[in-house]
């Protein structure tokens, strides 16, 4: 595509939006002194920004972009995930929260260690760090993507400037930086989204004649019960995928986990979970009125759409050439705000899992940094802390960038979303709901679980002709499994520590 189509109020309204991201992400993280205020913002936010930030980083650009497609192209069937979110809300609210604001804890996977041994930590903690790095690179992919196919910029020069505006000022300002960031720019995905679905609306005719449209064309179906499960989407496979996928993000990935740490107490927590959901459902109403949208318009303007263009590439290529002169702007602005709230945060969250799951844990003093800050007085160690957070974060930023140059042959964006993120989801839920919900499984059951699950999840990513909405549910099945029969095995004795496992409130 001709870059003509990228006026200079576009590019103004692109600029600006970056610079100000920046300003703010380095303007509220000043003054830090140590890895409490770097790593959980001193644990003194509110349930707003909390809420909003935890939302913003989940649901990023990948969301943004690759669901409009789905709903575009395979129809309105992937939205029966929604009726898994009944039965996730309890889970995080009462059984995973309550834990964490307990301990007191940094990343969740100290708890691990708590309820099983160090090893299960640490093999869980590098499983989260290579999950999320996976989903980082992603999520840098996605918006390049989009701005090449929009303006024609060049693919790889798009992605290094992505990467390089998120790990900026996440590397300046912290986990309070990524959370305010976050809040800003999830207000300008809501105001991009109102406005592709007002031009859309327009351009189509208005909801009635979408909705028409949508059915007319096959897209309004949103229930199919097979039990295939090499069907690409039935309901059972996306109700299982998604609750999987919300339980291991929601209550045993660190992005999120991090976010709860940062609030002052337990029912601020639990609030900002029911905002999480709550703007969540607002957000996924957007974007399936963009997806069904887009159908409408372009089946009744078929000569409007090259056949080259199709799947993700649609809704940019709408932007590229239906929005007008100043709004396209807007609209990246918009895309990019989805994704670099997802790579700051994955960018905070991996530091914080290797600076206090290795680091600090193993008392790793590397040389260089010693020379560079030497000395053990509290303030000295602090300090040095600090620095080395900030450098590790930078090189993950750099990780990260490079990464995101190799990720496009895995799929369409929605398949790459639950290949490379809501898979792994399901080995991670498993381990802590074995430690949380039965006292008999032991750290071998859980180490071993863990490993095997996460195993036989990357072979059906690669090699399965399974569909990916059960590939989460595979690994969390494996990990279950495997962890609960070896611990039965060794007959080992349930835990001692009582407090460190659900208790049904009256029992």
């Amino acid at each position: 595509m001709n870059t003509s189509v990228f006026s200079a109020l576009d590019y103004v309204a692109l600029t600006t939006y970056l610079v100000l991201v920046v300003a703010i992400g380095v303007w509220v993280g000043r003054g830090q002194k140590d890895t409490k205020e770097y790593f959980l913002a001193g644990r003194s936010m509110g349930w707003f920004p909390v809420g909003i930030s935890t939302l913003a980083s989940l649901y990023s650009a990948i969301t943004y972009m690759g669901a409009p497609a789905e709903y575009y192209t395979h129809g309105l069937e992937m939205a029966s995930q929604t009726l898994s979110i009944v039965l996730v809300v309890p889970v995080v609210m009462y059984v995973f929260m309550p834990f964490y604001h307990r301990l007191q804890v940094y990343t969740a996977y100290e708890y691990l260690e708590e309820r099983f041994d160090l090893k299960v930590r640490t093999l869980a903690s590098a499983v989260f760090v290579f999950w999320r790095i996976l989903w980082m690179g992603t999520a840098t992919y996605v918006p390049a993507l989009v701005l090449h196919t929009v303006t024609g910029m060049p693919l790889l020069e798009t992605i290094l400037g992505v990467g390089i505006a998120a790990t900026l000022y996440t590397v300046a300002g912290g986990m309070r930086a990524v959370i305010w960031t976050d809040v800003c720019q999830f207000f300008i995905l809501i105001g991009g989204s109102v406005l592709a679905v007002w031009i859309i609306g327009m351009d189509a005719g208005g909801t009635g004649e979408i909705w028409r449209l949508a059915e007319q064309g096959g897209r309004t179906r949103l229930f199919d019960w097979s039990l295939d499960p090499t069907i690409r989407v039935t309901t059972w496979g996306a109700v299982m995928g998604s609750l999987v996928g919300h339980i291991g993000m929601y209550g045993a990935d660190q992005v999120s986990v991090q976010r709860y740490l940062t609030a002052r107490s337990l029912p601020i927590m639990q609030k900002s979970y029911i905002l999480n959901m709550g703007a969540g459902l607002l957000m996924k109403g957007f974007i399936i009125l963009i997806g069904l949208g887009l159908f409408a318009y372009y089946a009744t303007n078929p000569q409007n759409l090259p056949d080259a263009i199709q799947g993700d590439r649609v809704f940019p290529y709408f932007i590229a050439t239906q929005m007008p002169i100043g709004l396209r702007g807007m609209m990246i602005a918009a895309i990019l705000a989805a994704a670099m709230s997802s790579i700051d945060s994955g960018l905070n969250s991996c530091t914080t899992a290797l600076i206090t799951d290795f680091f600090k844990r193993f008392n790793w003093k590397p040389g260089w940094i010693m020379r560079w800050s030497p000395g053990e007085a509290p303030l000295e160690v602090a300090a040095r802390e600090l620095k080395l957070s900030r450098l590790l974060t930078l090189g993950l930023g750099v990780a990260v960038t490079v990464l995101a140059c190799f990720v496009g042959g895995l799929g369409s964006i929605i398949e790459i979303t639950n290949k490379l993120v809501n898979s792994f989801a399901g080995p991670m839920a498993a381990v802590f709901l074995l430690g949380m919900l039965t006292r008999k499984c032991d750290s071998q059951g859980a180490f071993w679980g863990l490993l095997v699950g996460s195993l036989v999840t990357s072979y059906f990513i690669f090699y399965s002709t399974v569909s990916f909405l059960w590939y989460g549910t595979v690994g969390l099945t494996t990990t279950l499994v495997v962890g609960y029969a070896i611990s039965m095995a060794q007959g080992s004795p349930p835990t001692r520590r009582t407090d460190l496992v659900y208790r049904i409130p009256g029992f």
